[in-house]
């Protein structure tokens, strides 16, 4: 599995990282100390752009939960952006479809806030 890349870009107060490769165990925790960075350095809002993501496993799942539960309690928000159709099955299958705001675009999900 590939590994996972990670480039983020500020549009005014929210901060949109841009994800591709595998989000699995070994991944998941570089991701996790990147965005905990992300937010004790402010950002309190984030979205996150999955349409590179081919894998993502029970880690990468609890990353993003993790995330948006410290914004959540730093005052801020998560969106997800253009989800593969893999990975929207994955958030379907285990409920996480009505848990975060998904959306098609990542100008819809900036938009959104």
């Amino acid at each position: 599995m590939e590994k996972l890349r990670y480039t983020s870009l500020k549009k005014g107060d929210i901060l949109l990282i841009k994800l591709a490769g595998s989000l699995d165990l070994n991944t998941a925790s570089k991701l996790s100390d990147k965005l905990g960075d992300e937010i004790k350095k402010g950002a309190r809002k984030i979205v996150l752009n999955l349409a590179g993501v081919d894998y993502m496993a029970s880690a990468g799942l609890g990353t993003i939960i993790s995330a948006e539960n410290m914004l959540t309690k730093n005052g801020g928000e998560l969106r997800l952006s253009s989800l593969s159709e893999k990975i929207t099955k994955i958030f379907e299958l285990i409920g996480f479809s009505h848990v975060f705001k998904t959306f098609d675009s990542d100008d819809e999900a900036v938009n959104s806030f």
